[in-house]
């Protein structure tokens, strides 16, 4: 009997629960600094005391997240501490919905992902930040006619990241991503995916909010995209809204836009998307955290919008 997607979702985060269970795992995010300023200095002044403060964990900024699920692998305006190496996997479901029958067809076009993602940053310091993000999945698209499926790596990516400003309160930096030719980005999503390698130049600005009795963080980002292939070149800005109410739980509010400079090549992809995503970050153990969330295209031209979940896990070395 075929296995069904949502068995395959099931059995591959269960594979990486399991392989995770094999090490100590940290409550942090690629889109979240470790600990903001305040928390260390709260921690240092706790130690000289006798007490510790408990750490929470800070929430801005990526993905998807990759991701997601979706789009770059994301980082956050604050760098990582030098020597320290943080990873967090990600099991993510995606699917399209509605749109007409192609002339003929009795059924709509459907398109369905499932993939896993392991994205890693290391800080080298000086604000040095180095990203790598890998995605391996399968997916299938009927058109109404047939249906057909592609497995194989989605995405591979590295960056670097360097803090250009830092202080209590915010922090600005600037990003170079360079993806690796594949045609299965975004799981060979018709009209979208890329046939070659893309360039992105990211600036990234984080700030607090709101200190108590909650925590509230948000960060902005613009980038530019080269598509090296067929595809249109890309401006990209995303927002993203933390809260923390409570030292265990942080709440993110996320919207991912993509937009075309309609200068592709004749059938390359040239698309405009408009992603809300939100997802709710429950801390474990001092090293363990667990995040879940949704995502749905809210508006679009040039592709069927769709909607997915995704489960994740991060920590930190």
């Amino acid at each position: 009997m075929p296995i069904s997607f949502n068995q395959r979702l099931v059995a591959c985060f269960t594979w990486k629960c399991l392989a995770f269970a094999e090490v100590e795992l940290g409550a942090v995010e690629h889109q979240a600094p470790v600990l903001s300023e305040n928390r260390r200095e709260e921690r240092a002044l706790a130690r000289r005391g006798g007490g510790l403060v408990r750490a929470r964990v800070a929430v801005l900024g990526l993905a998807l997240g990759v991701l997601c699920a979706l789009g770059t692998a994301g980082a956050s305006p604050w760098p990582r501490e030098p020597g320290r190496l943080f990873v967090s996997t990600k099991a993510n479901y995606f699917t399209t919905a509605g749109g007409a029958p192609l002339p003929g067809a009795v059924d709509p076009p459907r398109f369905e992902r499932i993939d896993s993602d392991v994205y890693g940053e290391f800080g080298l310091g000086s604000g040095v930040t180095l990203g790598a993000k890998i995605v391996y999945g399968d997916a299938s698209f009927y058109d109404g006619f047939k249906t057909e499926s592609v497995a194989g790596f989605a995405e591979i990516e590295g960056s670097v990241q360097y803090t250009a400003m830092r202080n209590r309160e915010d922090a600005l930096s600037f990003k170079l991503t360079g993806a690796t030719p594949t045609r299965f980005e975004e799981g060979g999503r018709p009209g979208v995916f890329s046939d070659g390698v893309d360039l992105e130049a990211r600036a990234l600005y984080g700030r607090d909010l709101f200190a108590g009795p909650f925590k509230l963080y948000a960060t902005a980002e613009a980038a530019f995209r080269r598509r090296f292939g067929d595809g249109a070149d890309q401006l990209r800005a995303d927002i993203l809204i933390g809260a923390e109410p409570m030292s265990r739980l942080l709440l993110l509010l996320e919207a991912q836009s993509r937009f075309s400079l309609r200068n592709e090549d004749p059938g390359g992809a040239d698309y405009d998307v408009l992603i809300v995503q939100p997802s709710a970050v429950f801390k474990v153990s001092r090293r363990f955290a667990a995040q879940a969330g949704a995502m749905r295209e809210v508006a679009g031209r040039n592709l069927l919008r769709g909607d997915g979940f995704f489960l994740a896990l991060w920590t930190e070395f």
